[in-house]
C-alpha cells in the first residue's frame, strides 16, 4: 500500500485541522467544516463546525460561531459556542454566548456573558455590496 492510497486520503480528511501560521494575517469570512488553529491573526467572521483554538501567539478580532473555542491568545469580539475555555494566557474582550464557560487562573475576560439560548445570529456582509454602496 502506497503513501497516497485512497484510505490515507480519507483518514486525513476526517482529522484535518486548518492552521493559520504565525506571521500570517487573514481578513474576511472563514467557514470551516473541520477544526482550526490560529497562530497568526484573523480579523473578520469565523464559522467553524467543530473547534477553534487561538494559540498563545494567536489573535482573532471579529465574530466567532463554533462548537468549542479554546483561547490561549487574544480574542476581541463576539463568540457563540457550546463550550468556551479561556486558558491561563488567554485574553478576551467582548461578548460571549455560551452555557459552558471556564477561565483558568491567569486567564482574563473583560466583557459580558449571555446564555447560549439567545439566537446565534451573525450578519455576514458581502464586501462587494459594501464597496458599491460606498461608491454610489
Amino acid at each position: 500500500m502506497g503513501i497516497f492510497s485512497k484510505q490515507s486520503r480519507a483518514k486525513s480528511q476526517h482529522s484535518a485541522t486548518t492552521l493559520i501560521a504565525k506571521g500570517c494575517s487573514i481578513s474576511g469570512q472563514l467557514r470551516l467544516e473541520s477544526n482550526i488553529q490560529v497562530d497568526g491573526s484573523i480579523e473578520g467572521q469565523i464559522q467553524v463546525e467543530k473547534s477553534l483554538v487561538i494559540s498563545e501567539c494567536g489573535y482573532v478580532s471579529g465574530d466567532i460561531i463554533a462548537e468549542h473555542v479554546i483561547i490561549n491568545g487574544e480574542f476581541e469580539g463576539t463568540c457563540h459556542a457550546d463550550k468556551i475555555e479561556i486558558l491561563s494566557k488567554g485574553r478576551v474582550n467582548g461578548h460571549i454566548y455560551s452555557d459552558d464557560l471556564s477561565i483558568e487562573q491567569g486567564g482574563r475576560f473583560n466583557g459580558v456573558t449571555h446564555s447560549a439560548s439567545q439566537p446565534r445570529v451573525a450578519e455576514l456582509v458581502d464586501i462587494s455590496e459594501v464597496k458599491v454602496a460606498a461608491e454610489g
